[in-house]
């Protein structure tokens, strides 16, 4: 089941993302900020999850392929909407 709710977390912080962008994270106004805020620190915090749950799920989950797949994912997520990318790849 840990392979599962990794993906989920990280599909999860995808939506959130998009969901933000969608409801004025192209043009934010001051007033929508803090709910923009808080929807995108979401998306962080579920993507950090499913981080940590597909690593464990990898390693001694049954779902491997699923867990891979979602902490692939969420790395993704990481490396593009973090800054880590630019660190990682100079």
């Amino acid at each position: 089941m840990t392979g599962y709710a990794a993906l989920a977390c990280a599909l999860c912080g995808w939506a959130a993302l998009a969901l933000a962008m969608v409801f004025g994270g192209l043009d934010p106004s001051p007033s929508s900020a803090p709910l923009l805020k808080g929807v995108s620190v979401a998306a962080l915090g579920a993507s950090a999850l499913a981080l940590g749950i597909g690593a464990f799920a990898v390693v001694r989950g049954h779902q491997r392929l699923v867990a891979t797949v979602g902490l692939g994912v969420s790395l993704i997520f990481l490396l593009l909407f973090t800054g880590l990318g630019f660190a990682v790849f100079r």
